[in-house]
């Protein structure tokens, strides 16, 4: 494992150690089933990291960051204008369609509306999962 892998790893799981420390000693306990949930999941995967054998030479490019970082940044400035459930749908489509693969059909009109039909779907499973399931308050906009 080289040098700055070794370093964001660490990084990676204190912080995912602090988030499941707070889910445990915060509040109601059926208040914070889910980031409980969600932080031991963040925990089990940083501790996976150090089991990693992954290649000695093993770099990303920053540039091919660039736009999913972008996108983010959107994504949290734009919650309040339109909604959790409108900008999630907006980014993930912007995501699969911008990191989607060269090697795809042709048929862009086909590849279009399966990537929809797809989009449509994670939205209305994060609705199902946080609104009807967790009952959890999302940022509210135009929907």
């Amino acid at each position: 494992m080289n040098k700055p892998y070794k370093i964001s790893t660490v990084l990676i799981t204190l912080f995912s150690a602090f988030l499941l420390y707070a889910s445990f000693v915060l509040g109601n306990s059926e208040d914070y089933l889910f980031p409980r949930l969600i932080s031991g999941m963040i925990a089990l995967l940083s501790l996976m990291l150090w089991f990693e054998k992954g290649e000695a030479d093993k770099s990303t490019n920053f540039k091919d960051l660039m736009p999913g970082i972008a996108i983010a940044t959107a994504f949290i400035l734009s919650l309040k204008i339109l909604g959790f459930y409108l900008a999630s749908m907006i980014v993930f489509f912007t995501l699969v369609m911008y990191y989607s693969k060269p090697t795809e059909p042709k048929d862009f009109w086909r590849v279009l509306l399966i990537k929809l039909g797809v989009t449509i779907v994670f939205s209305l499973t994060l609705y199902a999962l946080f609104t009807l399931l967790l009952k959890v308050r999302t940022p509210e906009g135009l929907f």
